[in-house]
């Protein structure tokens, strides 16, 4: 995990993959050090870790300035030996690259924190799009914050019609069971109610480098 600066994000780039069966963890977190390091130099970069799942799935969670910084990466870095090593330990095939526009004003990644909880879902009717930001801030001033557990929080576009809501927090236990509530908070349900039932999609997510 690496943080460049404590600039304001306006960008994710949520890039999730398998590793080959030969190789073992320990080798893809030594491999990941190393490529966080070669990629540290590039303008706008804020932040980067290396994340997993209870699926076995890893997934490199990047934030910079600006949407274009994160999509210049590959063009800056593709040809760098860390960088070329890193993806030659991933089953391409796997890979599945999602950039997230962040909702939120003066955004800034929290410092405290060990987990993600990454959703998706496509709104009912497109243009509920400001009710939705609206009802986010009302989840999080109150219920989200109603716990320590909680550092940050923001609603993502991915697509025109795909959003994400991402929700950093000091542990999985708590992260899982502050999630759960959310069928048992009325501000809470008022964005379940905003969604297309069948495009939801939750995943936690731990830290591992």
């Amino acid at each position: 995990m690496i943080r460049i600066s404590s600039k304001e994000a306006k960008a994710m780039e949520f890039t999730r993959f398998r590793k080959k069966e030969s190789v073992t963890d320990d080798e893809l977190l030594y491999a990941a050090l190393k490529f966080e390091k070669a990629i540290a130099s590039k303008n706008g970069l804020i932040f980067h870790c290396l994340v997993r799942n209870y699926d076995n799935e890893y997934a490199n969670v990047l934030f910079s300035e600006t949407m274009l910084d994160l999509k210049e990466l590959a063009n800056h870095f593709g040809q760098h030996p860390d960088v070329q090593n890193f993806f030659e330990l991933i089953e391409m095939p796997s890979v599945s690259i999602e950039y997230h526009t962040i909702q939120k004003e003066k955004f800034v990644i929290p410092s405290d924190f060990s987990c993600i909880e990454k959703g998706t879902f496509s709104l009912i009717d497109i243009n509920d799009e400001k009710k939705l930001l609206n009802i986010s801030e009302d989840i999080e001033h109150n219920y989200l914050k109603q716990s320590d557990n909680t550092r940050a929080h923001f609603i993502g576009q991915v697509e025109s019609n795909v959003f994400s809501e991402i929700t950093f927090g000091r542990t999985l236990a708590q992260t899982k069971q502050i999630c759960m509530g959310y069928f048992n908070n009325a501000f809470c349900m008022k964005l379940m109610n905003l969604a297309k039932k069948d495009t939801m999609n939750l995943d936690f997510w731990y830290i591992i480098a």
